[in-house]
């Protein structure tokens, strides 16, 4: 549910970008020529990778959505593995069983079978935190670029068929292979955005693009969504059929849509640039992010208070599916239907959300557009935490879902404007690379919070109102920016410099050609 596809090529400097996006598209463009119409995004000019991108998005949408639907039957194959080694009897089937306790419901693996879906959280997000500038560097110095992309691709599809077969035999393997799942995600993530980067080097079709990816991403996800849901209604099959129904789904669209997509539509790209002097792949792409890292720390304030902003706020919004998705099942008792149904409120609810985000954003100024949000992040969450206490409260969780979904629709785009109007001039791919990174760097942190408390037996109403702290960091953190018009004149009078150093200047503002920034209006 993420609205970051407006970015450019992770830790990649902008003045070499531009050079390749140039070259690239040239010859891109000559090879569209030779495409049927039926498989031409958006008109003759528009290189072959944009249809790639578009058929991308597609299957992207499958594997992410496919999750929601595993989730519920992973906990309920845990809770029942939990009870069995208890020496509590279930039922055989993979539906659920007899509840045992409702006081003790026992551990499995060391831990409470309702903290299985966090602890994916937790060493999902650690090791894409630790693997991403890896894959970045990869992207940027080799020329494997492509191979990243597309054998991805092929290891997300293959464990899409693998996760068919979900039982109480499998579920520990599976929940594995869920956090294998995400970190190759990421790599496949970082492909894609490399070749986003190149579709073209005018900011206004650039945006386009962009747009046009995540409408079709978009619409790929609320679609599988509701196939799904009917196919599992119609086949009166419970949360464990579903998830099946749904990775079968998701293989199918996956081998179908990444096969056809990185076969035909995606050309092998040289490397940007070598491998820094006395360095090496593995360390090039952490160095490139600490000297960075180091230099907004030191020198950009508005920079460095929202980047620590959107490491707090993000974290929360990503553990908001695996928190909100196991309080579901443990303290609403809703079943998968009924979890999709949310998730379908969160969709839908979106769609205004970004509306509303962008006009609030252009009468009061992205900044304090994105401290409102915040602000009704807290009180839903904290509403939510306090009033659904049970069963009784499961119709009360769709208002919440559609709250929550207003509110990551008017979040995530409203952080990426305010993001690119005050970053420096010269360095947008790169600073785009790490506005990524802080965005997941943290990711692991509120699933952790929800594991302890849970696992320390706190109430899991106090693990949902936990968010709230990341939201409430973030916000103090805006706090902390100021006046928004001084940060966006900080970063005019600011060279992003050379490749190696990214020293601010108040002198290195000239006004020549090349200093124009997209305006509010281009980036929502």
């Amino acid at each position: 549910m993420s609205s970051q596809y407006n970015t450019l090529e992770s830790f990649a400097e902008n003045d070499t970008t531009e050079v390749h996006a140039s070259v690239a598209a040239s010859t891109q463009k000559q090879q569209q020529s030779n495409l049927p119409p039926i498989f031409l995004f958006d008109n003759d000019n528009s290189p072959i990778e944009a249809t790639g991108l578009a058929l991308n998005s597609i299957a992207r949408g499958a594997v992410g959505m496919s999750s929601l639907f595993l989730g519920p039957a992973l906990l309920i194959l845990a809770q029942n593995a939990a009870k069995e080694a208890g020496g509590c009897d279930t039922t055989n089937n993979d539906d659920g069983g007899q509840e045992c306790s409702d006081d003790d419901e026992g551990r499995v693996y060391g831990m409470r079978p309702s903290s299985l879906l966090t602890n994916i959280g937790v060493f999902s997000g650690v090791l894409s935190a630790i693997l991403l500038p890896l894959f970045g560097a990869i992207v940027d110095h080799t020329q494997h670029r492509k191979a990243i992309g597309q054998w991805a691709a092929i290891l997300l599809s293959i464990i899409k068929g693998i996760e068919i077969f979900v039982s109480k035999s499998t579920w520990f393997f599976i929940s594995i292979l869920q956090v294998l799942n995400y970190v190759l995600y990421q790599a496949h993530l970082c492909a894609a955005y490399a070749y986003t980067a190149e579709l073209s080097t005018n900011p206004n079709e650039q945006t386009i693009y962009n747009a046009r990816f995540q409408t079709v991403n978009y619409f790929s996800m609320l679609t599988f969504l509701i196939v799904v849901t009917l196919t599992s209604s119609l086949l009166n099959v419970g949360d464990i059929g579903q998830a099946r129904v749904s990775q079968t789904l998701a293989f199918i669209i996956c081998s179908l849509v990444f096969g056809f997509a990185w076969r035909w539509f995606f050309h092998p790209r040289p490397a940007l640039r070598q491998v820094p002097p006395n360095g090496t792949l593995l360390t090039a792409g952490f160095r490139k992010l600490a000297r960075t890292s180091t230099e907004i720390l030191q020198h950009w304030a508005p920079l460095r208070y929202f980047l620590l902003s959107v490491m707090l706020s993000e974290s929360a919004t990503a553990a908001l599916s695996t928190i909100s998705t196991t309080y579901m099942i443990h303290v609403l008792n809703m079943n998968g239907s009924q979890i999709g149904t949310v998730f379908l409120c969160v969709f839908v609810a979106g769609i205004p959300g970004s509306k509303l985000g962008g006009m609030i954003g252009l009468k009061i100024n992205p900044l304090r557009s994105a401290l409102l949000c915040l602000v009704v992040f807290i009180i839903n969450t904290t509403l939510a935490a306090c009033i659904m206490t049970g069963e009784e409260s499961q119709h009360i969780m769709y208002l919440f879902a559609a709250v929550w979904g207003v509110c990551l629709g008017w979040l995530h785009p409203t952080n990426a404007a305010l993001y690119c109007t005050i970053i420096p001039r010269g360095q947008e791919s790169e600073l785009m690379g790490l506005y990524l990174f802080s965005g997941l760097v943290f990711s692991w942190v509120p699933p952790f919070l929800f594991t302890f408390l849970n696992e320390v037996g706190a109430s899991m109403r106090i693990g949902l109102a936990s968010l709230n702290l990341f939201f409430a960091g973030g916000f103090l953190f805006l706090k902390m920016i100021g006046d928004y018009q001084s940060a966006v004149d900080f970063a005019l009078t600011r060279d992003g410099g050379s490749d190696d150093e990214c020293r601010p200047s108040r002198d290195s503002f000239d006004g020549t050609e090349g200093t124009k920034r997209l305006s509010l209006p281009e980036m929502t």
